[in-house]
């Protein structure tokens, strides 16, 4: 197996593997103090909390999915990528004190871009 495929592999698994994870743990089999704080820190109650984390978690196991169906596909990269920083904005703006945490939000979504855009490029280096 050539470098670019075998890195590119690493890469877009991972980024699954992550939406993935987010998506069953912290969202859908024990929703996360913090999942459930960013939310009513935006509005919600408690329960439509628990309702929107179960929704995320639902979304974020789809698009472990989306990554690995269309293996070949850039658009669920750039997705990915504006989710990435979009999630991160919304954090900046409704639960900054996140951002001082271990394993934060910062540390996550930047690596999770960083995988994307390093996907991104593998891809078109394996097209050639």
């Amino acid at each position: 197996m050539n470098s670019p495929l075998l890195s590119y592999a690493v890469c877009r698994g991972t980024i699954a593997f992550i939406w993935f994870y987010q998506g069953l743990i912290p969202k859908l089999l024990y929703p996360h103090e913090d999942e459930l704080a960013m939310s009513m820190a935006a509005g919600f109650s408690h329960s439509g909390a628990v309702q929107l984390a179960t929704i995320a978690g639902v979304l974020e196991i789809a698009m472990a999915v989306v990554i690995l169906i269309f293996w070949r596909q850039r658009w669920p990269l750039l997705l990915t990528l504006a989710a990435m920083v979009g999630l991160l904005a919304f954090v900046v703006l409704v639960q900054p004190l996140l951002l001082g945490g271990a394993f934060n939000p910062v540390t996550t979504n930047v690596a999770v871009a960083a995988l994307s855009i390093a996907s991104l490029h593998l891809l078109q280096v394996t097209e050639r």
